[in-house]
């Protein structure tokens, strides 16, 4: 049998690029020996993985001609089968918790949406700050301000952090989103803040299509408005390809996003494509989010806790 985490790492990774139109109905998924590769798992629990996902409908194996995404059936025509049992199974522990189905709507607004929450993105490159303040008002409905970690990067007085440095509207936030790359100066502000602090990881799924991309030998552009992001790009995947493989166009050359390959799909991040709307290149990453599902996780904990604590 395989593990728990294994089948659910699965399903959600399926479930995930379903939702967001990556995958659909009838497409191939890797094979149990790639997929127990890029996992680090044997692959005889991978293929008993897929074989619980066919079991749940999501997936479809066949044999030696592989592994399919199952077609997925619809609930009155709009919400796919698997959602519906998700939803089927979060209600009835909401119930669980002497909280009726007619007031569970009211109970999930009241845990996230009673108090308007502002959030400190702390970031050192303009492309991943704005990706995470995009999705923490898209995703997590929380507005959010940015600034960049050099602010906290000097100590004031006995190795304190100068929050004297700091807009007022930045200490008057909820909480700190930073990433694990400042993390080590930015707790220390928080704490002296008394915010809590969310340090996000980026999502696993985004990082593996980068790093298929690269193992294949072939050079990955990528078209960003911070050099800073590009810098980090070569850190995060030195050990898979060097720094000549990921190539870095910045978005206000216009003449080098023209010499472009048309057919080539290219690595845009957000910021990016804020400033190039009519760019007519096919992308790597269209619409997959950045934010990983354990930092999703320590988010959304955040946000109920302080809609429950904080005055409205």
């Amino acid at each position: 049998m395989p593990s728990q985490a294994l089948v659910d790492q699965l399903r959600n990774r399926v479930v995930g690029e379903l939702h967001i139109g990556h995958l659909r109905s009838g497409d191939r998924l890797p094979g149990v020996r790639e997929l127990g590769k890029e996992l680090d798992a044997d692959h005889r629990a991978v293929a008993a993985a897929y074989r619980v996902l066919e079991g749940e409908g999501m997936v479809e194996v066949r044999g030696r001609t592989g592994v399919f995404v199952a077609k997925q059936e619809r609930v009155g025509g709009q919400m796919p089968n698997e959602t519906a049992e998700w939803l089927a199974t979060v209600l009835t522990e909401a119930r669980r918790r002497r909280v009726g189905l007619p007031d569970f709507p009211g109970f999930v607004r009241s845990s996230v949406a009673r108090v308007p929450l502002r959030a400190l993105c702390v970031e050192s490159n303009e492309d991943s700050s704005t990706a995470i303040c995009l999705e923490l008002k898209e995703e997590f409905g929380v507005e959010s301000v940015a600034v960049h970690a050099e602010t906290f990067a000097a100590p004031g007085k006995r190795g304190k952090p100068d929050l004297s440095r700091l807009p007022r509207e930045c200490r008057e936030v909820h909480f700190l989103v930073t990433t694990g790359f400042h993390a080590h100066v930015v707790k220390p502000a928080a704490d002296a803040l008394g915010k809590p602090l969310v340090t996000t990881t980026v999502n696993a799924e985004m990082a593996r299509i980068v790093e298929r991309r690269l193992e294949t030998g072939v050079p990955l552009t990528v078209i960003a408005v911070d050099a800073g992001f590009c810098d980090r790009l070569r850190q995060a995947y030195g050990n898979i390809a060097g720094p000549e493989m990921i190539r870095m166009v910045l978005a206000t050359d216009d003449a080098a996003i023209a010499r472009l390959d048309r057919t080539e799909p290219v690595l845009a991040t957000r910021a990016a494509r804020r400033a190039l709307p009519d760019l007519d290149i096919p992308l790597l990453l269209p619409r997959f989010p950045s934010i990983s599902l354990e930092a999703t996780r320590e988010l959304a904990a955040t946000i109920i806790r302080l809609n429950l604590e904080t005055p409205a």
